[in-house]
């Protein structure tokens, strides 16, 4: 049995992840080594399955390699949001306690994710210009845009943040952008989730617990800063944590189920982009399930661009809710 495998029992007979459903008010962070600093990342490559480590297939996704990441810097972990360049050589990353994350994808010969290197990490600042802490440092979603400005959503203090184009936007100072107008009456742990740029302009976003309709999630489109509301439907107990936009325009979505008595799953879902459209209510179709028995954890993060042989690529990335039970783990998929 390999050492993950060992590791990953452990884990799941102590049944670790209860923060997932109710993490803890983010702390404030320390003020020492608030700028922009090289951060050592450790990485160790984990099995799809640590009971079947031959398996490579999961639903309708090809296994292309994954990482459990770990740092002695005190700012990593926590990450909610995930954005991949167009290239796949590069990963920026937020985290629920207020920092940034940047680092080198490294990839084996077969194009399998192998590593992270030449990591940075740094504040994310308000609008005063100063670094975030507290109840208003809860980032949870990460959107690049076309024009080189990235758009960050909080909970706790539900808003959105605009962040100038700039090599690294989120190093910079923000301005405050519209955010839908129902946004402010959702539960303080169950804001915005998910933010994704669509194309056309066009934004998704989906609140983790503010329920509408019978029970489904409450979500918005929004363009030139007007927002116009649809719904997401719930299925299986599986709450949307993040969203992406896939090369031929589809959105994949990330979702997170938990209890007690089952542990932590995760699954991403398939929406046709001609599904969106305001009033109305999405569905999506699972593309993968990643069962309490696999490799899995409190995946909050997705991207997705086009791989160098045409087919769809997906990256997943986990919060570990700076727990040490817990593990930051980015795995990679292909689309069969």
């Amino acid at each position: 049995m390999s050492r993950w495998a060992s590791i990953r029992r452990v884990l799941r007979a102590a049944l670790v992840v209860p923060a997932v459903l109710a993490a803890a008010v983010p702390a404030a962070v320390s003020t020492a080594g608030a700028a922009d600093e090289t951060v050592f990342l450790a990485a160790e490559a984990v099995p799809l399955n640590p009971e079947n480590e031959g398996q490579v297939r999961a639903g309708a996704l090809l296994y292309r390699g994954g990482l459990a990441v770990r740092s002695p810097d005190p700012r990593f972990g926590g990450f909610s949001g995930l954005a991949v360049s167009r290239d796949g050589a590069h990963l920026t990353a937020i985290s629920d306690r207020g920092a940034w994350l940047r680092a080198r994808i490294r990839y084996d010969a077969a194009g399998r994710l192998s590593g992270l290197g030449d990591g940075r990490i740094g504040p994310l600042h308000g609008r005063n210009g100063k670094p975030l802490r507290g109840l208003n440092a809860d980032a949870e979603a990460l959107a690049l845009l076309p024009d080189g400005s990235a758009l960050v959503a909080f909970e706790r203090r539900h808003r959105i943040l605009r962040y100038p184009a700039a090599p690294n936007p989120l190093a910079a100072r923000p301005a405050l952008r519209p955010a839908p107008e129902g946004l402010a009456g959702a539960p303080s742990n169950g804001g915005a989730e998910t933010l994704a740029h669509i194309g056309s302009g066009r934004l998704f976003l989906l609140t983790e617990n503010l329920r509408v309709d019978g029970g489904a999630y409450a979500g918005w489109i929004g363009r030139q800063e007007r927002w116009r509301p649809f719904t997401y439907a719930r299925s299986g107990g599986f709450r949307p944590t993040d969203a992406t936009v896939l090369p031929d325009g589809d959105i994949a979505v990330l979702e997170r189920h938990y209890t007690p008595a089952t542990g932590v799953s995760a699954r991403i879902a398939l929406v046709p982009r001609n599904a969106v459209a305001p009033g109305g209510t999405v569905r999506g179709r699972e593309l993968l399930h990643l069962a309490p028995s696999m490799t899995v954890d409190n995946f909050e993060g997705i991207a997705a661009r086009r791989g160098p042989n045409g087919k769809t690529v997906l990256y997943i990335l986990s919060d570990d809710n700076f727990n040490p039970l817990q593990s930051t783990l980015l795995l990679m998929f292909e689309m069969r």
